[in-house]
């Protein structure tokens, strides 16, 4: 009886090894999908924060050179004034 029972043991931890090797694949595939998954989206959010940042850059940009364009309208116009008291006094 023993010899069976022995015959019968290995036999159920052979069967509860094979369950732990795949489920062990499984959480492997599962694990590598999910960190898969992560970085795709992390990939993405970070593209879109570059996106946004670009165009804020660029808007930056625009608001400068109108800066740029209304201080040079505003100097030629001190010195029209300059001038022009000079020109009276």
């Amino acid at each position: 009886m023993t010899l069976v029972r022995s015959k019968r043991r290995e036999a159920e931890l052979e069967g509860l090894q094979e369950q732990q090797k795949a489920v062990s694949r499984v959480l492997k595939y599962v694990f590598a999908g999910f960190l898969f998954a992560g970085l795709i989206l992390s990939a993405y959010q970070f593209n879109l924060r570059t996106a946004e940042m670009s165009r804020q850059i660029e808007m930056y940009q625009e608001n400068l050179s109108n800066l740029r364009q209304h201080s040079e309208v505003l100097d030629m116009q001190i010195a029209k004034i300059v001038l022009g008291r000079d020109v009276i006094n």
